[in-house]
Parts: structure tokens; C-alpha cells; sequence
């Protein structure tokens, strides 16, 4: 049963985030040149634990090569560097997964991972449809979008999991419910936690500002904060409550007039959903629950 006592002025504690996926993070937030994949495969090959995910990624079923790759530069080479990006962040946010202690924890640990990575995805894809020319920072943006909630977890996981659990399925909790409750929200702490981990200042500011977009100083920071909530949004609509169809949010608002319609982003994302469901399961499945060769 989830708890029903809830414990406020939460004294957070941040768990460490390995060097890996520091690092990948500002490569990431780097739109000013192309990928670097030279310093990508450096990064990765000083980590045992991310270069033997990454080969595990490439040799599993999901990509159905005929022959094993055991070379990681290669593995890199065929992946390409935002699946490889999302590899060693998504890694190390699982690590978060130590908190959880009973089969309602892990089901909203498990839909956060999945919240993120879906967010990740439709918010760079959004990007990419528009032109416009930050999809990596709002991939970034996406991977890390839940890490307030997954640090609620990290440090309340009962009295998460009973406000969790006061919503309808698949609706995650409020930031002014958090509030009332903690003290603090996943916005406040999206922005601690960038702090926290030495990533890119501008990172921070935007995952603080996902539900007041308007309130950031530039239209490119508008517009970035709008990309990752709207991804955030879909992702919680498509893949957390199953819904059928998709409401853009209020936030979308600020996309509207680039290159294509409200129904025509609709439209788009509801195509991607299949594909996506059946990247969440390969990657969740192949960082966190074991084996995924078959």
C-alpha cells in the first residue's frame, strides 16, 4: 500500500553524477559545431561500465546486426552520437533506482525513465521538424527534464510514491503539489541539480523554467523550455497514460508560426508514437532490467 504520511522540508540530498555523463551533457549542450565524435569515443572509453552498455546496445536484437561488434569506436560509428549521448545519461540517471524499495516505487521510477527518454525524443524531433537549430541542447534538455522528480524519489521515495499515487493513472503530480508538500518542486530542483552536477548554466535555467517558458529572457531559451515541455507532455499523454490522442499544451503556444501547424504537429507526433514505444522498451529494458541480447 503507498504511504500516506508525507514529511516536508526536504533536506535534499544530490546523488552524485558520474564524470561520463557530465561531460556528454556540455557536448550535447554544444549546438555550435557538429558532433564530436572523436572526444565522444574518448569520453566513453575512459568508462568500463558505459563502453560494455554501449556494446551490449549495438550487438542487441533491437538492431539486428549479422555480426557481433566488439570495437567501441565502431559501435559509436554505427549508433551515431545521440543514441550513444542518450546511452551514458540514461545510465546514469538509473542509478537513482537504488531508492526505490517496493514494486509501486519502481513502477514510477520506471515511467520517469520513461518520461524522460520519450521527452528527449519528441522534443528534439519537434526541433528538427521546425528548423530549428538546438534540437541536441533540447535533447539534453529532455534526458534531464525529470531529474527533480527522480531526486523526490531519490530522497522521499514513500512520500513520493503516496502523492504519486493520489493522481489519476499515468498524470504525474503537481508542482504546486510538490510544493505543499516538500517544500521545494522538480522545477526548483531541475535547476539545483544542474548546479550540482557542473552542467551548462543555460541548461539549468531552462529546466527551472518548463511551466513558465515566457518568463525566460530570450526567444531561444522560450522556445527550448516550450520543445522539452511539449515533449514532456507527449510522452506523459502517449507512453504513461496511453492515451490515444495528443493535447499539446499550453507552452506549445510559443512553437505555433515557425514552419508547421498545431494539427500538423499533431499529426507528426502521434506517427512517432509506435517507433518510440518500441525504442523506451529496448533501451529501459537493456540498461535496467538485464540482458537484452535475445
Amino acid at each position: 500500500m503507498p504511504a500516506t504520511r508525507f514529511q516536508a522540508n526536504l533536506n535534499v540530498r544530490f546523488p552524485p553524477l558520474p564524470r561520463t555523463a557530465t561531460e556528454v551533457a556540455r557536448l550535447l549542450s554544444d549546438d555550435t559545431a557538429e558532433p564530436n565524435l572523436e572526444k565522444l569515443i574518448e569520453i566513453v572509453h575512459a568508462d568500463p561500465i558505459v563502453t560494455q552498455l554501449v556494446l551490449r546496445r549495438i550487438n542487441s536484437a533491437y538492431y539486428g546486426l549479422r555480426r557481433r561488434i566488439t570495437e567501441i569506436q565502431k559501435a559509436i560509428a554505427l549508433l551515431g552520437f545521440l543514441e550513444v549521448s542518450n546511452i551514458v545519461l540514461t545510465a546514469a540517471m538509473l542509478q537513482l533506482r537504488e531508492a526505490v524499495s517496493n514494486p509501486e516505487q519502481e513502477h514510477i521510477f520506471e515511467d520517469l525513465m520513461r518520461l524522460s527518454v520519450g521527452g528527449a525524443i519528441y522534443a528534439q524531433r519537434l526541433a528538427q521538424w521546425l528548423g530549428l537549430p538546438f534540437a541536441r541542447r533540447v535533447f539534453t534538455a529532455g534526458l534531464l527534464h525529470a531529474s527533480g522528480r527522480l531526486i523526490l524519489l531519490y530522497n522521499r521515495p514513500d512520500d513520493y510514491e503516496a502523492l504519486w499515487y493520489t493522481n489519476e493513472e499515468g498524470a504525474l503530480p503537481s508542482a504546486d503539489a510538490e510544493r505543499t508538500i516538500f517544500g521545494v518542486s522538480y522545477l526548483e530542483l531541475n535547476e539545483q541539480a544542474a548546479k550540482e552536477w557542473n552542467l551548462p548554466e543555460e541548461l539549468g535555467v531552462v529546466l527551472g523554467k518548463l511551466e513558465t517558458p515566457k518568463e525566460l529572457p530570450t526567444p531561444e531559451l522560450k522556445a527550448q523550455a516550450a520543445l522539452v515541455a511539449t515533449g514532456s507532455a507527449v510522452a506523459e499523454q502517449l507512453h504513461l497514460a496511453h492515451s490515444e490522442t495528443v493535447l499539446l499544451p499550453e507552452q506549445a503556444r510559443l512553437l505555433l508560426g515557425y514552419t508547421l501547424t498545431e494539427a500538423q504537429i499533431v499529426e507528426r507526433l502521434q506517427t512517432e508514437r509506435d517507433d518510440v514505444e518500441r525504442y523506451l522498451h529496448m533501451l529501459l529494458k537493456g540498461n535496467g532490467h538485464g540482458n537484452d541480447e535475445a
